[in-house]
């Protein structure tokens, strides 16, 4: 990734310097869509534009997507929301051998614009590439590598791009991300977990162009206005590369499996507990350190993050970070019979959770179900067996 972008800052920086280019009539301009990959980078995949003038030898992709893992406090400043991605080139036959190794197909969808439309385009991409202007802060939803290109787009044409909207469907922004995100990986149930009541926005058909699939569905559709005539924007998708599919087979460790049998293995150990009339405070100490602990990076996400999807996220009602020092608590045996009180909050707290959960204003995982009830389950033996002990 470092050598990538060194080598594609270092093309820019030659071709934009203070001498135009003009491009010949030969030249043809497309998008290309990358589908997505394993990384969690690459879930939602990629757009990038390229131009190809087979006369002046010039063939090349402009890319809004790079980045790199080098940069300083890149995982804090990820989290945090203040990611800065850049414009950069890539000779395409480079562009397409990365994605061959990743296994992640390509397609092209070559734009029908006038010569002076492809040259207007292409002087906006070379002004995009000069030192001070490439860099930008990334926005997941509102300006990302897609939501460039589309714009890039649409300023080419002077705006005069009108798109098909007869199949637009009422998505949210949480259903999009559903499309593209693993189902069955813990990174997925991560991301899922992480996104607040900003994500069940109900996004309008431009708002959907953050996918570079919605884009190149988008783009497929479009026309272009042109005194009285509609035109096509650009032409029918191409193949440039076909991955092979991956067969998904049954994963003993993802997040259903793991969560649900987490459940029963709780239910099973706090029948016992009852059963005995004897404390298993490790138990706890896992299961609200735990809690605590996601409602700790649930907080700061939703509190202190930039991240346009992380904001007021009603799974903290489930994660409170308060759990983590009740769970400290419960080490000294004359402090637990003092808070009981927290955990009959806590189980009348989830019990109206989970009731109202479908009136709510986010949509929630499933798996947050059998994860409230682990919760409730060890309230409820700490108010059993620690009260009749008081």
């Amino acid at each position: 990734m470092k050598a990538l972008v060194l080598s594609a800052i270092l093309f820019l920086s030659l071709f934009s310097g203070t001498y135009a280019i003009e491009l010949s009539p030969e030249t043809k301009i497309s998008l290309l869509t990358c589908a997505p990959g394993d990384e969690i980078y690459s879930y939602f995949g990629h757009s990038a534009i390229r131009i190809n003038d087979p006369k002046s030898g010039i063939d090349y992709v402009f890319n809004y997507g790079i980045f790199s893992f080098d940069s300083p406090n890149f995982i804090l400043r990820f989290i945090k929301g203040e990611t800065d991605y850049m414009l950069a080139g890539q000779r395409m036959p480079s562009f397409i051998e990365s994605y061959v190794e990743e296994h992640r197909s390509v397609y092209e969808q070559i734009l029908r614009i006038s010569q002076q439309e492809k040259q207007t385009l292409f002087d906006a991409l070379m002004e995009n590439a000069k030192k001070e202007n490439r860099v930008y802060r990334y926005r997941h939803f509102s300006d990302n590598c897609s939501t460039r290109v589309r714009d890039q787009f649409e300023k080419c044409v002077n705006h005069s791009l009108r798109y098909d909207t007869t199949q637009d469907k009422h998505l949210s922004y949480r259903q999009l991300i559903d499309q593209c995100v693993p189902v069955d990986s813990w990174n997925g149930f991560g991301i899922k977990i992480a996104l607040g009541i900003p994500c069940d926005h109900i996004t309008t058909f431009s708002e959907k162009m953050f996918l570079p699939d919605y884009l190149m569905r988008s783009m497929a559709g479009a026309k272009v206005v042109k005194e009285t005539n509609r035109l096509p924007f650009a032409e029918p998708a191409v193949t440039i590369y076909q991955a092979e599919p991956v067969k998904q087979g049954f994963d003993p460790a993802s997040p259903p499996v793991v969560i649900n049998l987490l459940f029963l293995i709780v239910f099973g150990l706090t029948l016992v507990e009852y059963k005995r009339k004897r404390r298993m405070i490790w138990l706890d100490l896992v299961v609200f350190i735990a809690a605590g602990i996601a409602g700790l990076i649930l907080t700061y996400l939703c509190f202190f993050s930039v991240l346009e999807a992380t904001g007021w996220n009603l799974n903290l009602i489930w994660a409170l970070p308060t759990h983590l020092i009740f769970a400290l608590l419960l080490v000294f045996p004359s402090i637990r019979s003092k808070i009981l009180w927290y955990f009959k909050f806590t189980a009348i707290l989830l019990t109206l959770f989970l009731l109202s959960m479908p009136f709510l204003p986010q949509t929630f995982h499933w798996l947050i179900i059998p994860l409230c009830l682990i919760i409730m389950l060890r309230c409820g033996i700490n108010i059993l067996i620690t009260g009749k002990m008081k």
